[in-house]
């Protein structure tokens, strides 16, 4: 079985054009630098270069369409300059046909742009909709573009290789044909998780509980209920947005049994979080390894024993929102009812032990490595808000009716001045809550118009579009450890505009500046490297090929080959490692294509995380089609 999605024939050259384009990198100056394209790397087509900066899968046939042409002045790429034609083409890739030509338009008269340190150029090609595989092209330099694809399912197969990361996260799972695809496979990793003990009593065979199951968190095999609310419930918004967009065929086990595979895949991790779950309704707040004992390859190797912590308000309030939340989902269908019964009866078994217990910040010693799992007391009302939501909309009861009543104004998308990206995959119970029969009109009302002015602030989307040669406008202090889960809260927070509001806004930009943002993941960046891993099966040419993860670590076989479809964090302007030349780029630059560990520090950049990954989806699935439709 192969998951490679797309089929072209201009797939053939992509192992090619990685072998070709690391050579351009200088690592003597700029070590594990991202490489910029160059040479004849895909067979029959011109030579291709990293000035030219398109979406690598693709554009929708009605969307507007803009290219970016750049010409470095600041950052490690500085001496590449480039100065385009007086003309570009838009070319057809099967027989070379020009469909399209215009002059590329100079951006903001040439001044440097602040992000990135590059100048440059738009070429627009909005006008060119005919389903395809194209490239731009620049008739003097003798140069093109990556090629991409226009068509209405361009971004399906990506969606597909997305999800299939949460199915190459799973802990206690063989990876094995026909369901992995060799080079990553392996044995189920972690079986110990199934006698996991109390890290306050590690000798003690009592205090065992089967814990196995899960997703690993991050480049880390350790798992936490306190960091699931930016991963589920975008998750679940995502299948219940677009379902058309979630099919039944992604190359999981469940596939095939007539259910979103997408709910299939979220299960798995729900059917560990309920073992995290006690019998009197508290969570633990989180488990794994107590040792930096060092690597083990391949995981399933890794024969440490596993523990977990205390019961927390926390975890036990993150999990009440989950768990109620997925219970309204799985409820839909009718072979998941009992299922969607016990999840709503542990929904309310954890909010009332949260009840009778007090608040407690301090929970996580730290003993458990490595994230720390503790959330203050503002988090506990933000998160007494979403639990309250989806406590009531599944059970109807006034009284969670009455918590989100109180809570809501504390949620970050309504306290600040304009609607966050941040923490916005929760958040979007508040728009879900807009649309609820017996919904308070007046707090609706006021969620709705904050959103609405907010459209027009600064902070939340540019008016001008000259704030960003590359069209994906972020704060600058956006850029920080983990920046592309920001970057995609912000596209969706646009496209959940655009859907929620009939009036007084632009619905049509809103949703191009979601599919900004998507381009900017996709390769619209000044690396021109597309954010997600090794996805040349889907069309990228220059795609990420090195994480900081346990299973694709520095050593391994698989140290330069993870596994389709990751999200890394993205550029960190505050990066901490010893590559002193990273700490010296604009924002947009601060990445580096390197799996090192310490001092190196590379999981402040290239470390992927499921919720880097469910933000991800969870825009992407604003605009995912299967194919055909």
């Amino acid at each position: 079985m192969s998951f490679c999605f797309r089929s072209t024939t201009v797939l053939l050259g992509l192992v090619l054009a990685w072998s070709l384009t690391a050579e351009a990198a200088d690592p003597a100056s700029h070590p594990w630098a991202v490489p910029t394209a160059s040479g004849f790397t895909v067979p029959g087509l011109p030579e291709v270069t990293g000035r030219f900066h398109v979406d690598q899968f693709g554009y929708l046939p009605d969307e507007r369409k803009i290219a970016v042409i750049s010409d470095p002045q600041l950052g490690y790429n500085a001496a590449e300059s480039f100065t385009p034609g007086p003309e570009l083409q838009l070319r057809r890739v099967t027989d070379g046909a020009v469909v399209h030509r215009a002059a590329p338009k100079l951006f903001h008269k040439g001044q440097t742009d602040r992000a990135s340190g590059d100048r440059g150029w738009w070429f627009e090609f909005t006008a060119v909709r005919e389903s395809g595989d194209y490239y731009v092209y620049d008739l003097r330099n003798a140069r093109r573009s990556h090629v991409f694809r226009i068509a209405p399912d361009v971004y399906q197969g990506v969606l597909r290789a997305a999800m299939r990361v949460f199915f190459y996260q799973r802990e206690a799972f063989a990876h094995q044909p026909p369901h992995a695809e060799p080079p990553w496979v392996d044995a189920a990793a972690f079986l110990q998780d199934a006698e996991t003990r109390s890290v306050s009593a590690k000798d003690d065979p009592a205090t065992a509980r089967d814990l196995s199951g899960g997703w690993m968190d991050a480049g880390d095999s350790n798992k936490y209920p306190t960091f699931l609310p930016e991963v589920l419930h975008p998750l679940l918004y995502a299948w219940r947005e677009n379902p058309a967009a979630f099919g039944d065929d992604f190359g999981i086990p469940e596939s095939g049994n007539g259910r979103p595979d997408i709910l299939d895949e979220v299960k798995w991790e729900l059917d560990w979080l309920v073992k995290m779950q006690d019998a009197d309704g508290g969570v633990f707040i989180k488990m794994g390894q107590v040792d930096y004992a060092g690597l083990v390859w391949p995981l399933s190797r890794d024969l440490r024993p596993r523990y977990y912590g205390p019961k927390a308000s926390a975890s036990t309030l993150a999990t009440a929102g989950i768990l109620a939340h997925a219970a309204r989902v799985y409820g839909q269908f009718p072979e998941w009812r009992d299922y969607a019964a016990g999840l709503r009866g542990r929904a309310e078994r954890a909010w009332q032990w949260y009840l009778a217990q007090p608040r407690a910040y301090n929970v996580d010693t730290g003993e458990i490595k490595s994230g720390d799992a503790d959330k203050d007391a503002v988090v506990h009302d933000r998160w007494e808000a979403i639990a309250g939501f989806h406590l009531w909309a599944l059970t109807g009861k006034a009284e969670y009716h009455d918590v989100f009543r109180q809570r809501y104004a504390v949620l970050r998308q309504i306290a600040e001045p304009s609607w966050s990206p941040y923490e916005s995959g929760q958040a979007e119970a508040l728009l879900d809550y807009t649309r609820q029969t017996g919904a308070d009109r007046q707090i609706a009302s006021r969620i709705l118009a904050h959103l609405r002015t907010s459209t027009k602030a600064p902070a939340f989307m540019p008016q001008d579009e000259k704030a960003d040669l590359y069209r994906a406008w972020m704060v600058p202090t956006a850029y920080h450890w983990g920046s592309n889960i920001v970057l995609a809260g912000y596209g969706k927070s646009a496209v959940d505009a655009a859907g929620y509001l009939t009036r007084g806004v632009d619905r049509k930009r809103l949703r191009q500046r979601g599919l900004d943002s998507l381009h900017a993941l996709h390769g619209v960046n000044p690396l021109g490297l597309v954010y997600l891993s090794n996805m040349g099966c889907e069309g990228a040419e220059v795609s990420v090929m090195r994480l900081y993860h346990e299973w694709y670590t520095t050593g391994s076989p698989l140290a330069a080959h993870p596994a389709p479809g990751y999200v890394t964090g993205g550029p960190n302007r505050a990066y901490g490692g010893t590559i002193e030349w990273l700490k010296q780029q604009p924002d947009t630059k601060c990445y580096a294509d390197f799996n090192a560990a310490w001092p190196e520090a590379s999981w402040e950049i290239t470390e992927p995380a499921i919720y880097y990954q469910a933000m991800y989806v969870r825009l992407l699935a604003s605009f995912a089609r299967p194919v055909g439709q």
